[in-house]
């Protein structure tokens, strides 16, 4: 992959490193509760990147996939607003009772599997992105 590659699939992560900045090491606060819609909002957006460049005929793959990690998103988001209010609950004792908590489960689960979704289908499809621009710049560069 080339650099170009990951700084285009690298980008939609800067809300997630802002989190980790400002939420935990600025204001010292827990991040646990907002992580997982950034985490599973980045797959969406890798796929979004990758089919809005890739035109694959008469397969409806990535509309599905699409919708799928756009579903996942939104149950991350609602599972860690409500892991949130957990947090903040005297019912929050540590680390075991936050593993135990269904909220956690649903929201790294979902956000998991948006992220890996969009990370398996820019490694399968990223490769024909670059070589369709390098086609393309070869063809503008002979009619220059």
């Amino acid at each position: 992959m080339s650099t170009e590659s990951w700084l285009k699939v690298g980008l939609p992560a800067f809300p997630l490193g802002f989190t980790v900045f400002g939420a935990w090491l600025y204001w010292g606060e827990n991040p646990l509760a907002l992580l997982p819609p950034g985490i599973a909002f980045w797959g969406l957006g890798v796929l979004y990147y990758l089919f809005t460049h890739l035109y694959i005929p008469n397969r409806r793959i990535p509309l599905i996939l699409t919708i799928g990690a756009a579903i996942l998103w939104l149950v991350a988001s609602i599972t860690s607003h409500n892991l949130a209010k957990f947090l903040t609950s005297p019912e929050y004792s540590g680390v075991v009772s936050l593993l135990l908590n269904r909220d956690f489960g649903f929201a790294y689960v979902c956000a998991s599997l948006g992220c890996i979704i969009g990370l398996v289908n820019f490694y399968r499809y990223e490769p024909l992105i670059v070589a369709q621009s390098q086609a393309d710049r070869e063809q503008i560069n002979q009619e220059e």
